[in-house]
């Protein structure tokens, strides 16, 4: 990316035709600061900070699994698909072993054997 946006100062490469800001028109407002927590697992040198930096690739596959709820709310008129979420957004995620007689869900589709896996198509 060599190419500054004398509007809004993004980076993009040479050839590339999209228009980050349509020419100063679209403003974004500025980052908010990272909550402390967050600041501190990244930044501390303690015990609890360094583990939460070696695993935090693990802490995000856990939620790759996880399906995504919202309250989702169309807007109206036309124009390309988008949605606009109302309230909170949560993931559901469940454990990695079924109890007994419970149906699969969420991450759990995904880790069966072969034969499982043709029996529960």
């Amino acid at each position: 990316m060599n190419v500054m946006c004398r509007f809004c100062s993004a980076f993009r490469f040479q050839g590339e035709l999209l228009n980050c800001c349509h020419n100063g028109k679209v403003r974004l407002p500025s980052l908010q600061e990272c909550p402390l927590l967050l600041r501190r697992l990244l930044e501390c040198d303690n015990h609890e900070a360094r583990n939460y930096r070696d695993n935090i690739r693990n802490y995000n596959a856990a939620f790759s699994f996880a399906s995504f709820g919202a309250d989702v709310i169309m807007p109206p008129g036309r124009g390309p698909y988008c949605f606009r979420l109302q309230s909170h957004t949560y993931h559901f995620i469940s454990g990695f072993h079924l109890n007994n007689n419970e149906r699969r869900k969420y991450g759990q589709v995904y880790i069966l054997d072969s034969a499982e896996a043709i029996q529960t198509k």
